[in-house]
C-alpha cells in the first residue's frame, strides 16, 4: 500500500475493494532502526514522519489512500507497532505539539479514520505507552483500535480511559492465534468495546494453521456456538451459545494474497453469517 520498491498499491486496492473487507488496517508504523528520530512505514526505506512532526513520506501516498475507499471499504486505520507506540508516547512526553502534529496529519493529510495500537510490550497498566498515545489520538480526532491477546482487565480499563476522554474505541482486534490461540472472543465481550476476532493461516507461536474451510468453521463456531474446528487452527474452549462478536480479521494480508485471498475472505464472511 506504499509506493515504490516494486509495490503495487493500485492493484492491491482493486483486490481489496472487490472483497468483503470493510476496514483495512495498514501496518506497521515503526521507530526507524537507522534513524531513531523517524517513524517509518514497515521498514527504514519508507520514512513517514520525523520527531518535529513533519510529514516526510511520499507525496503520492495521500492520493493512494484516498483511492482506497470504495467497494465495501468504509474506514481505514493506521497501525503502530510496539516500538511505534513507544515512539509516540516518548514524543508526547517530550514535545506534545509535535506528536499532535503527526496525529493530525494522519487524519487530515493521509486521511485515516483512526489508529490501531498493535502494542505487545507487556505493560498495559496506566503507566503504559497506550495511555498517552490514546489521549493524544483522541485530541486529534482519531478513533482507536488495539490488538490485545492477554490482560483483559487492563484493556478494559484502557477502553474506559478512552471513553472518559470522550474518545472512541471502535473495536478491539482480539488475537485468537499464535500467543492468543486459546482466546475465546465470547470471554471478552464485556471489555467495553466491540470484539473483532482474528486468526491466521500460518503463524506461530504456538503454531496456528487455518485453511479457508477451517476459518469458516471457526467463525461459525464463535458466532453460533455450534460446530467444531481442528486444534491446529484454534485451541480455545468453544462457547455453547451464540456470541455477539463484531467481525473478523486475518493476520496478515501478505500471508493470504494471491489466488487464495478470496477463499479466505469469503470464509470469514460466511462464518460471520454474511
Amino acid at each position: 500500500m506504499y509506493p515504490g520498491g516494486g509495490s503495487d498499491p493500485g492493484g492491491t486496492i482493486e483486490i481489496l475493494q472487490r472483497s468483503p473487507l470493510t476496514s483495512p488496517i495498514l501496518s506497521l508504523m515503526n521507530r526507524s532502526a537507522a534513524s531513531p528520530d523517524e517513524l517509518v512505514y514497515n521498514d527504514q526505506a519508507n520514512p513517514v514522519f520525523d520527531s518535529s512532526g513533519a510529514y516526510i513520506g511520499s507525496d503520492q501516498w495521500p492520493t493512494i489512500l484516498r483511492r482506497l475507499r470504495g467497494g465495501n471499504i468504509r474506514e481505514v486505520y493506521l497501525s503502530f507497532s510496539t516500538n511505534g507506540t513507544e515512539y509516540m508516547s516518548d514524543l508526547v512526553a517530550k514535545n506534545r505539539a509535535a506528536a499532535l502534529k503527526i496525529l493530525s496529519s494522519v487524519k487530515n493529510v493521509l486521511g485515516f479514520d483512526g489508529i490501531d495500537l498493535d502494542y505487545e510490550g507487556g505493560d498495559y497498566s496506566p503507566s503504559s505507552p497506550i495511555y498517552p498515545v490514546a489521549a493524544a489520538a483522541t485530541a486529534a480526532g482519531l478513533k482507536l483500535t488495539a490488538a490485545p491477546y492477554t490482560n483483559q482487565s487492563d484493556w478494559q480499563a484502557w477502553v474506559q480511559f478512552v471513553k472518559n476522554h470522550s474518545g472512541t474505541v471502535a473495536w478491539l482486534n482480539l488475537q485468537c492465534y499464535a500467543g492468543g490461540k486459546y482466546n475465546n472472543p465470547g470471554d471478552w465481550l464485556n471489555t467495553g468495546a466491540p470484539i473483532v476476532a482474528g486468526t491466521c493461516n500460518n503463524c506461530c507461536c504456538p503454531q496456528t494453521n487455518c485453511t479457508p474451510a477451517n476459518m469458516q468453521s471457526l467463525f461459525t463456531l464463535w458466532r453460533t456456538g455450534t460446530g467444531s474446528v481442528t486444534s491446529a487452527c484454534w485451541s480455545g474452549t468453544p462457547n455453547t451459545r451464540p456470541q455477539a462478536i463484531g467481525g473478523g480479521f486475518i493476520w496478515v494480508y501478505s500471508s493470504i494474497k494471491g489466488p487464495q485471498f478470496s477463499d479466505y475472505m469469503n470464509a470469514v464472511k460466511t462464518g460471520l453469517g454474511g
